[in-house]
């Protein structure tokens, strides 16, 4: 592919050549008053000493900070770099994109108690363009980076920024977290080797895996030349059992059982067997060069790549028929029993013959396979940062490279009905668990149904070309001793391609399915759920093989849906300005301003709308952040700020579609940016080494929040032959809102190797605008809660380590949130907690040996739609176990 740059990026490599190349003054030594860079050190050796340094940066930054060193990493069951921001007071983290639930990894990041989307994750202080392999959310287009391709071992530094200062890039309304790898010339020795080589178990799928990550760094005797490779090759196996209300609706009115009429029941209430196999591979290069003691030239590059095939069988117990089919209960010998607790049917049984006749049209049983053998998703970008030290007043930088992403895949549906044989029904348990009675439900007995199959192949692609030159200038002004600057151009474009299947006659044959391929869920395929959904019976299923194989004689995908393909260029412009304030020893601090100008180019298709939009918004985002040092061992803080984040891509463009319920998620290209003014408040008590007591107050006013209204819109039905048919929609739109909250945290190291540490987050995020066709609308059942927020989150750890064995305990709890809307309906995670635990022992300075443990409490995770009542899953993951050696030299 050839790049022609745009005017602003050919001006952008222009003063970067400038910046790099001969003015006379490059070409000379620097003035002897200009000392020579120093080395930063950045490995640590010890939990211990890696909190004292964590708590240093803390103190001194001038903004409200969060650090973790990599040293705290290397000491905790981390994977990914969310595993260890979910231990940070005021982050939480997701392990789902949307309500499809957890899949057992954390993936996005949350600050402020607000949704990822608010949240801005940077490499090295740039960009980094990311996908999904999972089709929903990659049609949603979020611009949330997927933490499941930025495995821990990269990371050198993180800091998460709660407070927002002119010099960071936009788009964190809620805050900033900026992951600094590693650099070459900062390694203590010349060469420097690492490698830790793991086997996975996953408990619940029962099977162990490879891990292996490998870092090598060299660097020349002068300290002017270094090169730093890392690589990284990780799989995982998952298995989730679950249960399932698939397709909770309204029953009908004029029901034998007045009674029923109008209530909410599950028409289709699924067991449900989920498996897939994970394969992360990369890696990350970096070469700095200092041709001069005033110059640094930093060309970096990384690669992250997860094959994510997945298989997901869905047994789903039928009552449609029962509702919504003729003459119910036409005879009387087999009555139909029924429980209801509000308005909600918790228990329902169709017994034998119900429908008199011989049940024409009614099945007891309804199976969906859903193969999505080619998965995938990916992370790559080229980064090259120059520093010149001009003088001693003056120190120029600059950034140019290119970040891309994208995901993928083949997602087919397969379906097949048992005719009506012994009747169907459910009962829901305490835990929200819908127990399927279906009497001979281990047996598929074809009835005429067929085979329905649909399907699509999803590809996203993400990129942005970006360039950046800043600045900071010395002052001789004591209140202003210096000032920084900077301008910053970026290009993004992401598009969307979806490709419906098409199946060829007799695709729809049931007669050709072998009897070879009709199998049995696992006696244990429950897992650890409290209760079995199929109980006295292993459930029928149709192989994955066989599935693959039947796509494969039948199915191409040779028809582009328009209706849910996009594509959307955005160009950014910023520039900012900041002093930094030191008026006297007890205060400093930084104030400045940020303008950014963004524009959109939008290809889309909305019903009765237009081919194309264009937008362009201006934000001024002024910020203030003030350290005090009351005391030697007491820090106040006060931050006031303006930040913005653009809507995600799919919030602009694009639509999801649930063609069976007819419901689903559409788009608005005319959303605007979500505006915050945030204020923040905190006092720190270094009260002894490796110790701090801190507690924070924030409120953040919200322009332009995220809400959603219902409507009924005409889509393409592909369960249906692609008839436009009415679905009930939910569409964003902007609101206003305002979220207040408490940040508390303790951190102690004591002299005996112990450590303790413990944060909590109070977090109160309301919708202040009333829609009338909203969840938030005046009405006594509203519900005007942010999505996203949790009101509390807490982490709690401890820690032992001596000279040859260290240990880590955390336990991690956030309470029920707001995941999304469909339909017109609020989507909800319960609140859930995880305990992780990590162990190393030092067999000698260069040889230790690791274990780690992942969710060992396997949380129940729940997700529902409006009420507890209305139960989507439940589901187990298991836990994952790690167990092998780290070797150094």
């Amino acid at each position: 592919m050839t790049y022609k740059p745009t005017p602003i990026a050919a001006g952008i490599s222009a003063m970067f050549a400038l910046t790099l190349c001969a003015p006379t003054q490059a070409q000379q030594a620097p003035p002897a008053s200009t000392p020579s860079e120093p080395v930063e050190q950045i490995i640590v050796t010890g939990v211990r000493a890696s909190m004292q340094k964590s708590l240093n940066q803390k103190r001194e930054n001038e903004a409200l900070v969060e650090i973790i060193t990599a040293e705290d990493i290397g000491k905790m069951p981390d994977k990914n770099v969310a595993d260890s921001l979910s231990r940070v007071s005021g982050v939480t983290t997701t392990s789902a994109g949307s309500s499809e639930g957890s899949f057992g990894e954390n993936e996005h990041v949350q600050m402020r108690g607000l949704s990822s989307q608010f949240t801005l994750t940077t490499l090295n202080g740039h960009s980094v363009s990311s996908g999904d392999w999972f089709g929903p959310n990659i049609a949603a287009g979020g611009r949330s980076v997927s933490y499941t391709l930025l495995p821990s071992d990269l990371v050198g530094q993180i800091t998460v920024y709660k407070s927002a200062q002119a010099d960071l890039i936009e788009g964190g309304a809620a805050g900033t977290v900026d992951i600094d790898t590693r650099k070459p010339l900062s390694f203590p020795q010349k060469l420097t080797f690492s490698a830790t080589v793991e086997g996975a178990y996953g408990s619940a799928s029962k099977k162990t895996d490879p891990s292996v990550s490998a870092l090598v760094n060299w660097k020349n005797d002068s300290n002017t030349f270094g090169l730093l490779a890392q690589i990284f090759s990780q799989e995982r196996s998952l298995r989730r059992a679950g249960s399932e209300g698939i397709w909770w609706d309204t029953v009908p009115a004029n029901q034998p059982n007045a009674s029923l009429d109008g209530a909410k029941a599950s028409y289709l209430s699924g067991a449900v067997l989920f498996e897939q196999k994970r394969k992360r591979q990369g890696g990350y290069l970096e070469a700095q060069w200092k041709p001069q003691n005033n110059i640094t030239l930093d060309l970096s590059g990384f690669s992250s790549v997860m094959d994510a095939q997945n298989f997901n069988t869905n047994f789903m117990a039928s009552t449609i028929n029962g509702f919504n089919g003729p003459g119910w209960n036409q005879n009387p010998a087999n009555p139909i029993t029924v429980n209801k607790v509000g308005n909600t049917i918790t228990s329902i049984f169709f017994g034998p013959n119900s429908f008199g006749g011989n049940n024409a049209g009614a099945y007891s049983v309804i199976e969906d396979v859903a193969i999505r053998p080619d998965a995938r998703t990916d992370s790559r970008f080229i980064n090259l940062d120059a520093k010149w030290v001009v003088n001693k007043d003056l120190t120029l930088s600059s950034k140019l490279g290119r970040t891309l992403g994208s995901g993928k895949t083949t997602d087919v549906g397969f379906e097949v009905a048992s005719a009506w044989n012994q009747g169907a029904g459910y009962t829901q348990d305490s835990n929200g668990i819908l127990v399927l009675n279906v009497p001979g439900g281990d047996k598929f007995v074809p009835g005429g149904y067929g085979i329905g199959g649909w399907g699509s192949y999803n590809r996203s692609d993400d990129s942005e070309n970006y360039g950046q030159v800043d600045g900071t200038l010395k002052l001789a002004f004591e209140a202003v001793p210096s000032i920084q600057f900077g301008t910053r151009f970026a290009r993004h474009e992401r598009n969307l391609s979806v490709t419906q299947l098409s199946l060829a006659p007799g695709s729809s044959d049931e007669t050709q399915i072998p009897v070879s391929a009709i199998q049995n869920y696992d006696s244990d395929w429950y897992g650890k759920l409290p209760t079995n959904p199929t109980p006295g019976f292993r459930p029928f299923k149709i192989s994955n093989a066989y599935v693959m194989s039947w796509l494969a004689q039948h199915g191409s995908f040779d028809k582009r849906s328009v209706q849910s393909s996009f594509n959307i260029k955005e160009n950014t412009a910023a520039a900012y300005v900041m002093a930094n304030l030191l008026p006297q020893e007890s205060v400093s601090g930084n104030v400045g301003v940020r303008v950014v100008r963004t524009s959109e180019d939008i290809v889309a298709f909305l019903p009765g709308g237009l081919p194309e939009y264009d937008n362009s918004f201006v934000d001024v985002l002024p910020s203030l952040n003030l350290r005090f040092d009351l005391t030697p061992r007491l820090v106040g803080r006060l931050a006031l700020n303006r930040g913005m984040s653009r809507p995600d891509f799919g919030q602009l463009a694009g639509v999801t579609l649930e063609d069976l319920q007819r419901t689903g998620v559409g788009s608005n290209p005319y959303l605007k940016p979500i505006r915050s003014n945030n204020i923040d408040g905190s006092l720190e008590w270094y009260f002894a080494p490796k110790s701090m007591l801190s507690a924070g107050l924030y409120y953040s006013k919200l322009q332009g929040v995220i809400s959603y209204t219902h409507q009924n819109m005409p889509f393409e039905n592909q369960a249906q032959g692609n008839a436009i048919m009415p679905y009930s929609m939910s569409m964003p739109v902007n609101a206003d809102g305002n979220i207040k909250g408490v940040n508390l945290a303790y951190e102690q190291g004591f002299e005996s190797g112990f450590g303790v540490l413990a944060n909590y987050t109070y977090a109160n995020g309301k919708q202040t605008s009333v829609l009338a066709n909203g969840t938030c609308n005046g009405s006594a059942t509203q519900d005007c809660s942010l999505y996203g927020t949790s009101k509390d989150s807490y982490n709690l750890g401890a820690y032992y380590e001596n000279d040859r064995f260290s240990a880590r305990l955390s336990w991690t709890y956030r309470t029920t949130y707001k995941l999304g809307n469909r339909g017109g309906n609020d989507y909800f995670q319960n609140g859930n907690g995880s305990l992780n635990f990590s162990a190393n022992y030092n067999l000698n300075s260069n040889v230790a040996l690791t274990f780690s443990a992942q969710n060992l409490n396997d949380p129940l995770l729940k997700t529902y739609v409006t009420d507890t009542s209305q139960v989507t899953g439940v589901y187990k993951n298991g836990m994952m176990i790690y167990a092998g050696a780290r070797v150094k030299f």
